[in-house]
């Protein structure tokens, strides 16, 4: 297999595809179940097309994600399916990308696409790498901020536009997952090691980023509902409260291969490698990338296994880097299917719980009590039951329970009143689940909503 891919054949990366769709047949054919995550992006993309984001609909999602997941909608509907084989061709996409900077830009001695190889089965440590997540997106956009900085570094090629548009991928990335805004600190350090950076530079750095960020605030500025972008988007995710889906110990089970060839990487480069000026300075920059990924992870709102994305492709640089290194052809051979078969059993043996300290129970969300009650409804919970929206659809504005209850805990305020009023009027939900018993107050308040509605047990349906 490495002999296969260490020759340097842009035609080597069909089999990779071919490969990687056999590895993840097994996920698409037994296709779990939808996680919390791409539930939510499920019911936020089936209302993108009709409402305003942080207005019309109260959550958190980076407004390029949001557009994302009403195009996917259009495209896919809720056919988690198709969204799936979409995220196979996207690692297959960043697989091959990657051995293509590196080739382009003589990160090794000899060019080959054995890193494609180490990137497409290191996307297989953990199931749920298979599916449209922002962390997805957001990592496909950060490689190409990536071949920019090795760009500048590189004084063969010396344009302002390259970092300008460094600054424009960091932006759009962090539109999508908001924690990536590191990676402009992170940017903005390499160039400053590595180029030399000129302080005009770093201003189009910051020019290029701020390009992104001051389109989507002149456009709800235009709106009229600037504001509610501030809150929604950039305090909320700011002020966001972490979720550890997966603890440490699962974590270091599913990724323990990966993890020890990257320390014998580390020991065999330091030791044995014989880098160029220019190979050395990318060396480092993937090391301090890979140092910014983990920082990233405690800005994260969410940890799991998916989460990890950025760290792929520095771990594929120095895996591959090592196997390139080892001078007897059978060795090599044999590291390379102890490394793909290792990540493959343990990744299958998570998925069937066959590893009882790895749990997935908390990637999914809870069944409803209502969902043999509801289904097919738009519905609007006062409270948390995500579950509730497997069978059903978003009815009024509030989709993110910790933003929208501060209009239901204050129903004296004039303003909450007014928010929760003109959800009803724009989209009247078929039924309202208010497990917390916070709709009777509001319902006092809103007499010509009350009349639409009957009360039984803790739902409020629609007459």
């Amino acid at each position: 297999m490495l002999r296969f891919f260490r020759i340097n054949d842009p035609y080597r990366l069909i089999p990779l595809l071919v490969v990687m769709g056999l590895v993840g047949l097994p996920f698409l054919i037994d296709l779990p179940s939808v996680t919390a995550s791409e539930l939510n992006d499920l019911v936020l993309g089936e209302r993108m097309g009709s409402k305003i984001l942080y207005v019309d609909i109260i959550d958190r999602t980076p407004p390029l994600m949001a557009v994302i997941d009403g195009f996917l909608n259009f495209l896919f509907g809720r056919s988690i399916l198709a969204r799936h084989i979409l995220a196979l061709f996207l690692l297959f996409f960043q697989a091959s990308y990657f051995a293509i900077l590196l080739i382009n830009n003589k990160a090794y001695n000899e060019n080959s696409y054995v890193p494609s190889l180490i990137f497409g089965f290191l996307c297989f440590f953990s199931f749920d790498l298979l599916a449209i997540t922002p962390e997805l997106l957001a990592s496909t956009i950060l490689l190409f901020a990536l071949n920019n900085i090795f760009k500048e570094i590189e004084f063969r090629v010396d344009r302002d536009s390259i970092v300008l548009n460094l600054g424009v991928f960091l932006g759009m990335a962090s539109l999508i997952v908001f924690a990536y805004t590191i990676f402009l600190i992170a940017a903005i350090l390499i160039l400053m090691v590595f180029a030399r950076t000129t302080p005009r530079k770093v201003i189009l750095l910051l020019l290029g980023y701020g390009l992104t960020h001051g389109i989507t605030f002149t456009l709800y500025y235009y709106l009229g509902h600037s504001s509610d972008l501030w809150e929604n988007f950039y305090m909320a995710n700011a002020q966001q409260v972490r979720i550890v889906v997966m603890g440490s110990g699962a974590l270091l089970i599913l990724g323990i291969v990966p993890i020890v060839y990257f320390v014998i990487s580390l020991f065999m480069l330091t030791r044995d490698a014989r880098f160029t000026k220019y190979q050395s300075q990318i060396f480092q920059v993937l090391f301090f990338w890979l140092v910014l990924a983990a920082i990233e992870l405690f800005l994260e709102p969410e940890i799991a296994p998916h989460s990890f994305m950025t760290f792929l492709p520095p771990l594929a640089y120095f895996i591959s880097h090592y196997l390139l290194l080892i001078r007897r052809k059978a060795i090599a051979e044999f590291m390379v299917w102890i490394f793909v078969t290792g990540i493959l059993i343990i990744s299958f043996s998570a998925r069937m719980a066959w590893i009882p300290q790895v749990d997935y129970s908390k990637l999914f969300p809870k069944t409803s009590l209502y969902e043999g009650e509801i289904h097919g409804k738009k519905v609007m919970i006062v409270g948390k039951d995500p579950g509730l929206y497997l069978k059903n659809s978003l009815g009024g504005s509030f989709l993110d329970w910790e933003l929208s209850q501060v209009y239901f805990e204050d129903p004296e305020s004039y303003e909450s009143i007014i928010k929760i009023n003109e959800a009803f009027v724009k989209d009247p939900p078929d039924a309202i689940v208010d497990e917390l018993n916070l709709m009777e107050p509001v319902m006092d308040r809103l007499p010509r909503v009350k009349k639409l509605y009957r009360k039984e047990g803790s739902v409020y349906w629609r007459l």
